[in-house]
């Protein structure tokens, strides 16, 4: 074979092993390169357990800070804090694991106390004179109103204890660590300055909380509606196995009266307690709170002629149920309603007013007494 020959094939042969080299790399990154583009499309939805946040997650950290502004940021995660006067049909506590029955508690005992105005150190109105509604205490003076009602409320004794008239989530924190003995606490903070709000202290755990602040029926009222003048507040417990509902509620005041008013938050409530009830059975269900009003009263009436209610201090004599003294008169407008429908009864005889002398309707720093009863299940 001559020279020019074998260059031929020679060339012929690096021509077609050249090709073959191509088609099999061409090959290769087309199989592989489709794999690398799905590779990178997932890991831009599934975020890597040690990198930072995702945009996802932004977005979420974002709407909890905006429903969370009232439950903050540490118990957001385990309470559902609903929209004011929203109940989301498919909330459901979480479950807990199951307690025997022969380890359940067999009562709870409930409680309600008005702190009365238990401000902070802070003039939010920018007008906090002797003159005004809102008062600004010194150090010492809150310091001492603080140990007051802490005082009261371990004389009152109660498993979980209803409260009304504080100001801000803070002043509730400072009693609820300086009282002791409870595990939660939640302020339903209406929002505007120096507002007087509802509240409670309890043992057990806080599984749900909603603070009723929306707009309600008011027939007398203009434009038809109203709201309730503080929070309507609904509140879920888990305590020793069993399931608890309480409400804390304050009505409008008599002081510059509105009656109307009133009578449109009682109504409210107590349809609000049915429905609850209804979506619940399994739960004790009790109101108490500060009521502004009197037995046999307009603003009663939507509990105390339904059955499905039971004011626990009317097995008491009108002396023995007075929680207040107008004009040197004792009535009774602090109030506790059973809700019948739902689990546990009342103790009878277990009503009692706690107030600091029996001819005295106070209790501590508080123009009000307390009341509480026993529950059993």
């Amino acid at each position: 074979m001559s020279g020019r020959s074998l260059f031929s094939l020679t060339g012929v042969f690096v021509f077609v092993l050249f090709s073959v080299l191509l088609l099999s790399f061409t090959g290769c990154e087309e199989k592989y390169g489709h794999n690398d583009n799905e590779e990178e499309e997932e890991q831009t939805v599934v975020p890597d357990e040690d990198a930072g946040d995702t945009v996802h997650d932004a977005d979420r950290e974002e709407e909890r800070d905006e429903a969370g502004d009232e439950a903050g940021d540490d118990d957001y995660e385990e309470i559902s804090e609903e929209e004011p006067g929203i109940v989301d049909e498919d909330e459901t506590p979480d479950e807990e694991p199951e307690i025997p029955e022969e380890e359940k508690i067999k009562s709870v005992t409930i409680g309600t106390y008005n702190t009365r105005l238990f401000f902070d150190k802070v003039c939010d109105t920018g007008t906090c004179s002797s003159s005004d509604f809102e008062k600004v205490p010194s150090d010492p003076e809150y310091s001492e109103k603080v140990s007051d009602l802490a005082a009261s409320v371990r004389e009152i004794g109660a498993d979980i204890i209803l409260v009304q008239e504080v100001e801000k989530d803070s002043c509730l924190k400072d009693l609820f660590e300086k009282a002791g003995g409870y595990d939660e606490y939640y302020l339903g903070e209406k929002g505007y300055s120096a507002s007087v709000d509802t509240g409670v202290m309890t043992k057990g755990k806080i599984t749900y909380k909603n603070k009723h602040i929306e707009q309600i029926d008011c027939a007398g009222c203009d434009g038809g509606k109203t709201t309730f003048s503080r929070a309507f507040l609904e509140t879920h417990i888990s305590l020793g196995g069993r399931d608890i509902i309480v409400f804390s509620a304050h009505f409008k005041s008599k002081a510059d009266d509105d009656a109307e008013r009133r009578l449109a938050e009682a109504a409210a409530a107590a349809k609000i307690m049915k429905s609850v009830a209804e979506k619940y059975p399994g739960a004790l269900i009790v109101m108490g709170g500060d009521l502004n009003d009197e037995p046999g009263s307009d603003t009663l009436e939507p509990f105390e002629s339904d059955p499905a209610f039971l004011r626990v201090a009317d097995e008491l004599s009108s002396r023995d149920q007075a929680t207040y003294s107008y004009r040197g008169e004792a009535i009774a407008i602090d109030h506790i309603f059973w809700m019948k429908s739902g689990a546990g009864s009342y103790r009878q005889g277990s009503a009692e007013v706690v107030k600091d002398a029996p001819s005295w309707y106070s209790l501590g720093s508080s123009d009000h007494a307390a009341l509480k009863a026993v529950f059993e299940f």
